[in-house]
């Protein structure tokens, strides 16, 4: 069975480290599918065609071009093909989002009011699939940075921004999308804290973060009868790179000099092994000591935020044995 993965509205990334195609492609693992990066007309050869809507969508349309042709084009060639899945959402009314623009001077002659409510009647009947509805039974759950600790064969629950004293006030159970059957959990939290929060206060108390964190992690092991792993915070990023405003917090993005998070990343891993009896997953160690800038040049996703490039995710080794 051909199976392949695209997006009819913007490229899917090719630059091998973009956090993006990072997660284009634990999709592509997860299903057995390839990756078409531009949804070329090649895609009408495939069984089934997964919409990988990006991994920054947020349930509307970002065309920096325009409603143009290109778009259009795109949006037939997806619509000539019969088994059509939407990845992570339910499938977006692509019709009733562009039939907005009917009048904007970017918007293509043939994307017209007809065409538009004939593209909603279709995209009624694409079914979706989420993570949690895929057939694994290991599970990782965590923040942005779950992409790049996640292993193979794992259900990968995302939770974009969220901070682990966020996710403890939720509570971690409430956070695995009604998933009960799991063998193996891997946690991921804790960079965001680092970055924004625990140097603003002076007294943060990590030793208790942790340990709260282990008891609700214990608490999931107990009732589902799984191994709970926890996932290292990752490394401090250079000071100097560039970061997306969606990374900021009170206008800053990050709080506390590079030494200062440093050593509470330090403290952190340390009290997540010890209290965990170290059941840690975690990156290379020279990785935290090593250059700031000479890290985010080759470790680091492209151009700016804060996350592991796809080579280096933990499923490729750290870098070891890269999955290109």
């Amino acid at each position: 069975m051909i199976k392949v993965i695209t997006n009819p509205i913007s490229n899917v990334p090719a630059k091998v480290k973009s956090h993006v195609l990072g997660w284009s492609k634990t999709w592509a693992l997860q299903l057995d599918a390839s990756i078409n990066h531009k949804c070329t007309p090649q895609i009408m050869n495939a069984d089934v065609v997964y919409i990988d809507h990006g991994a920054n969508f947020g349930g509307t349309l970002n065309l920096f071009g325009g409603a143009n042709k290109e778009v259009y084009d795109r949006i037939n060639i997806l619509f000539a093909c019969k088994n059509i899945v939407s990845l992570d959402w339910d499938m977006p009314d692509y019709g009733a989002m562009l039939k907005k623009r009917l009048n904007a001077a970017t918007t293509y002659e043939g994307i017209t009011e007809e065409w538009c409510d004939n593209i909603s009647r279709r995209v009624k009947n694409i079914k979706s699939i989420k993570q949690q509805d895929l057939p694994f039974k290991s599970v990782t759950l965590g923040d942005s940075h779950s992409i790049a600790f996640s292993g193979n064969g794992h259900k990968v629950l995302r939770n974009d921004g969220k901070t682990l004293h966020g996710a403890l006030k939720v509570g971690l159970e409430n956070m695995l999308r009604g998933i009960t059957d799991i063998e193996v959990l891997y946690l991921s939290f804790g960079s965001i804290d680092i970055r924004h929060h625990i140097c603003r206060n002076e007294d943060y108390d990590i030793a208790d973060l942790v340990s709260r964190y282990i008891e609700q992690g214990n608490a999931i092991k107990d009732k589902f009868g799984c191994e709970v792993f926890y996932c290292a915070p990752v490394p401090v990023e250079f000071e100097d790179r560039r970061i997306p405003k969606s990374g900021f917090y009170k206008g800053t993005p990050f709080f506390g000099s590079m030494n200062d998070r440093r050593k509470v990343t330090e403290k952190f891993i340390d009290e997540l092994n010890k209290q965990s009896g170290g059941k840690i997953i975690m990156p290379p160690e020279e990785w935290y000591t090593m250059d700031g800038e000479l890290y985010a040049k080759t470790y680091m996703e492209h151009g700016s935020s804060f996350h592991i490039a796809p080579p280096f995710y933990y499923r490729n080794d750290w870098g070891q044995t890269c999955i290109q």
